[in-house]
């Protein structure tokens, strides 16, 4: 059985693991947030080329682009 005192030496071990890990993992989120916008801003603009070369008359080609675009401009 668990003593109470071996559940605060575990407890306070985890805390600086634990904040060591949030931290690590924090960074790349971020940065992929902020980058988000842009890669799909990036990404619709390809796509948008993409769909005059190959069918440039048509609305579904064309679809892609607007939905990477839009949301583009929702997350930023």
């Amino acid at each position: 059985m668990i003593t109470l005192l071996t559940l605060s030496i575990l407890c306070l071990i985890s805390i600086p693991i634990l904040w060591v890990v949030l931290v690590l993992l924090s960074v790349p989120i971020a940065l992929f947030w902020a980058l988000l916008p842009w890669l799909l801003r990036l990404s619709a603009v390809v796509l948008f080329i993409r769909a005059l070369m190959d069918r440039p008359f048509q609305a579904e080609s064309l679809l892609p682009a607007a939905i990477a675009f839009g949301l583009s401009l929702i997350l930023r």
